[in-house]
């Protein structure tokens, strides 16, 4: 049983006569409403389903004892219609959100039913279906609103077998294939994921589906997702091999690969809730969100925060709400929220947007029971609300410090592996050239390794050595000379316990700030 349905039936058993129903699968939710009419459990005998909008009027879904009889209403009228009906019935009202925009009168109509129906003999309910939670204040206090929520597992497989049936595409299909074309669907609506599932049909043709449909499905969904505006999802990229350094970090992780698993609720650990890295620009901070998705074999989602605070009045509220409504239907997941100061750094100001925005998503990350693992980067911790780093929303915060030298030698060699270039330790001494990137963090070590290629491709295309790695570091200033006041300011943190640093550091060692040069000699 769906549990939207169930909340339903609880609210008209305790005569709640008027409730929203937000979808935007509102045919799949009629469908739901028409088998109930026949189940056992149905309000009772000779009470009628009534359906009405603007296109087809009044339609009796389920014919009520008392006869209603076929009639015109327009929004200003179908209220009255249904105030001097005195049969039971439950009247299903299709986007009349569209009717009280420009009709006061239809708000007030509204709140006197909301307070009238409920002492009827004979019991009638209205039903306001609308895509997403719309109600005037006026309202919210005399309307509950239901959510119906994505079609989880069960309906997706149900939708696939169905729509599958005349096609016998499914025939030579394994269960851990089908539970993939499943889960590839996880997050879209029944219409969404039933034209993704034909597509997929339609292009396996006579030999049935196969992996190409997963594809095909991640394919429609990554489309689908990026334009509901707040979120993306991205692809696998990389392994955590591709991290140099960070080895404190990269073990916290590794400790919690398993911990989303049945297993791990049976031995009765809790789903990890969220991680935040903070730090300067090019440390690596988005690399590690996007490795550690694919290192636990999770999806990965990304949060456009731009998108998410939108120019409508109301909508930055609802996109969040969507995007956090995606990501646990999706989960297991990891939702990566990049740059999280540019959300809610202006929430200390005023009570405007961004405060009603990070209320939602503080509440959700300190009530969640969905396994979707919050992975926040920021670059500057002071524009952000203390509220957000307050223990039981984020499992641990970890402070991203400029590379040690040993980390530096790491790093080199994972963007020199990266080139196709084989015998790095015989061929270059990355010992010298972490001596000469005092200061450098992993993204200018990635662009000093692509610099260094240039002048060797100009040179008769030549493999580079030791002292085009050198040349290249000569030619840089690193962005960390620029930072030092911030960088001290977070190391402090460090020393007070308020974040962790991501380095396994046993010997202390700390890029000096002062002996960063301002500038760098140029070679002659």
């Amino acid at each position: 049983m769906k549990g939207w349905l169930d909340e339903l039936k609880l609210n008209i058993n305790a005569r709640i006569a008027l409730l929203q129903l937000v979808t935007i699968d509102e045919e799949d939710a009629m469908h739901t409403l028409d088998a109930w009419t026949h189940a056992d459990d149905w309000p009772q005998e000779g009470m009628g389903l009534i359906s009405w909008d603007s296109g087809d009027q009044f339609i009796e879904i389920k014919e009520p004892a008392v006869p209603f009889g076929k009639r015109l209403a327009s929004p200003e009228t179908v209220l009255g219609i249904i105030d001097d009906y005195q049969g039971a019935a439950i009247f299903i009202l299709k986007d009349f959100h569209r009717a009280w925009e420009h009709r006061p009168s239809v708000l007030r109509m509204l709140r006197n039913l909301s307070a009238r129906l409920p002492a009827r003999e004979q019991p009638v309910n209205i039903i306001l279906t609308s895509p997403e939670r719309n109600l005037p204040v006026e309202l919210r206090q005399d309307i509950p609103a239901i959510d119906v929520g994505k079609p989880g597992t069960e309906q997706m497989r149900e939708l696939l077998e169905r729509l599958s049936s005349s096609s016998n595409a499914l025939r030579n299909v394994s269960p851990g294939l089908m539970e993939r074309l499943v889960e590839s669907a996880l997050g879209l609506s029944v219409v969404e994921a039933g034209r993704a599932f034909r597509k997929a049909i339609v292009l396996a043709g006579k030999g049935g589906l196969d992996e190409r449909a997963v594809r095909q499905v991640l394919n429609e969904k990554q489309h689908i997702i990026r334009e509901s505006g707040a979120l993306e999802l991205y692809p696998y990229t990389g392994m955590m091999s591709n991290v140099g350094g960070l080895g404190a970090l990269k073990k916290w992780l590794d400790e919690r690969q398993e911990a989303f698993s049945q297993e791990a609720r049976d031995y009765g650990l809790s789903a990890p809730k969220g991680v935040a890295l903070v730090g300067i620009p090019g440390t690596g901070k988005s690399l590690c969100a996007k490795v550690t998705a694919g290192h636990w074999g999770m999806t990965l989602l990304r949060m456009d925060v731009g998108a998410v605070f939108s120019g409508l009045l109301g909508s930055s509220e609802r996109n969040i709400r969507e995007a956090i409504r995606i990501a646990e239907v999706i989960a297991p997941c990891v939702l990566w929220v990049d740059e999280i100061e540019k959300a809610f750094a202006g929430s200390t100001g005023d009570s405007g947007t961004a405060s009603r925005v990070l209320a939602t998503f503080l509440t959700w990350m300190q009530e969640k029971s969905a396994p979707v693992f919050v992975f926040a980067t920021a670059n500057n911790i002071d524009r952000l609300p203390p509220e957000l780093f307050r223990k039981g929303r984020f499992d641990e915060i970890f402070f991203l410090d400029l590379p040690t030298r040993a980390e530096r030698t790491r790093i080199l060699e994972v963007h020199l592996k990266q080139q196709g270039i084989s015998m790095i330790s015989q061929r270059f001494n990355l010992d010298a050239v972490a001596k000469m990137t005092e200061g450098f963090v992993g993204a200018e070590l990635q662009a000093l390794v692509n610099d260094a290629m240039f002048p060797a491709f100009r040179d008769n295309r030549r493999e580079i050595d030791t002292d085009d790695l050198l040349a290249a570091a000569r030619e840089m200033v690193p962005l960390a000379k620029s930072h030092e006041k911030h960088i001290e300011t977070l190391r402090l943190m460090v020393d007070q316990g308020l974040v962790r640093n991501a380095s396994d550091n046993l010997s202390g060692e700390k890029v000096d700030l002062e002996s960063i040069p301002e500038s760098r000699p140029r070679l002659d």
